[in-house]
């Protein structure tokens, strides 16, 4: 396969867990330093950092990276930071956007610029409990970041070309709102969300229609209230009506401001039926719908069973919808929900072969659980290998 060098390494900075490790993106789990031990500019230059720009550089992201990543098949359109000409002239942004990207044409190693990406998961803490949520434990520890990151960061704001608070919830968390109330940025400089949609009150949107906005997800999982309280609400203070009212104020701010806004919805047994009425909810909002198959959190049997067992007839409904709903988001030019569901079905054709079979999953297992003990020196080529193999095959199955 042509080798393909991802920018993340030179342009993301992520603290995508309130323990404070830092990573270049949500799709690779490297572990690149720690905001507890040291700050943003330290972190940004350490050997592990340059270490990984390294093995982009010279091996590139099939090497190193999740065959499951999406950028790698196409997706995360939304993460491109093609637009330095939308920040001030003249501004810290801009200045350090530019050298970045010399720096990235360079491949260079030490950087003299800063991230240009920043995001940060406060807290794991959330008003939902989402059934495949694989946060749950560390919400319940109450983990945070420490203030002294969050003081970097404010004072780094001004260099920033995209802000990202994560969660959890990210209007859950107080020194969040705080922050979009009181940080000064680049009127170029672009916030990102994922929200649950049950929190957005006057004060949220009030602060979202002060700030440039580059993306709101909505995460929903559900295409009615009867699943979404099974799947998402479970017990918790939330409210399927609110979350819609929320829906259609997002779809009105959309039109003013232009930001990407997108639905989501992880397929599962529960909701199989559901493919085609979430895409036409979506579309009925001016969203992007995406769906992908839900992953085991845990990787334990009851969810396995609960979740992501299917019968022949669940796969041929679901498979049937994907067909359906394709020619409707390639009617709104929504190319990325188009990969989706592409991808969607493809992951469907390779878990009916594979995990949908309780034994063929307990053997993975085992594997799995083998190869983690095998030393990291050999653990590698071997990663490397199945990954390429299973890069291959998915893009065949795609493509078919």
């Amino acid at each position: 396969m042509n080798k393909f060098i991802c920018d993340h390494p030179w342009t993301h900075f992520e603290v995508n867990n309130p323990d404070g490790s830092v990573t270049m993106c949500c799709d690779n789990n490297t572990v690149l330093g720690n905001v507890n031990q040291g700050t943003v500019e330290e972190i940004w230059n350490s050997d592990a950092y340059q270490d990984i720009r390294r093995q982009m550089r010279d091996l590139g992201a099939h090497a190193i990276c999740p065959h499951t990543c999406p950028v790698l098949n196409g997706g995360k359109s939304y993460q491109r930071l093609d637009w330095i000409s939308d920040l001030e002239e003249g501004s810290e942004a801009k200045a350090n956007a530019e050298l970045n990207q010399q720096e990235y044409g360079k491949g260079a190693l030490k950087l003299e610029s800063l991230p240009r990406w920043m995001r940060f998961a406060y807290s794991y803490a959330c008003n939902l409990d989402c059934y495949h949520c694989y946060q749950r434990d560390d919400a319940t520890a109450n983990l945070k970041l420490p203030g002294s990151f969050m003081e970097q960061i404010r004072r780094l704001a001004r260099k920033f070309q995209v802000i990202f608070p994560f969660g959890g919830e990210p209007f859950l968390f107080k020194p969040v709102t705080d922050f979009l109330e009181q940080v000064e940025v680049d009127k170029g400089c672009r916030y990102f969300f994922v929200t649950n949609a049950t929190l957005l009150n006057d004060r949220v949107f009030s602060m979202l229609e002060r700030h440039k906005l580059g993306m709101i997800a909505v995460s929903l999982d559900a295409a009615d209230g009867p699943t979404f309280d099974e799947l998402r609400k479970r017990g918790r203070t939330a409210d399927w009506n609110v979350v819609m009212a929320n829906l259609k104020r997002l779809q009105t701010l959309q039109k003013e401001k232009g930001f990407v806004f997108t639905v989501s919805m992880t397929v599962n047994a529960r909701n199989h039926d559901q493919i085609e009425r979430f895409v036409d909810l979506g579309l009925e909002h001016d969203a992007e719908p995406l769906l992908i198959l839900v992953t085991n959190p845990y990787r334990t049997y009851s969810f396995q069973k609960q979740f992501l067992l299917f019968t022949d007839e669940q796969f041929e409904t679901m498979r049937a919808q994907i067909n359906r709903s394709l020619p409707r988001v390639q009617a709104r030019g929504y190319k990325e929900a188009e990969s989706f569901l592409r991808q969607l079905r493809a992951c469907l054709d390779e878990h009916r072969e594979g995990a949908n079979s309780p034994a063929k999953f307990a053997a993975r297992k085992v594997a799995g659980k083998a190869f983690r003990m095998l030393p990291e020196g050999m653990q590698q080529p071997i990663r490397q290998a199945v990954q390429s193999l299973r890069a291959q095959k998915r893009q065949k199955r795609i493509g078919d």
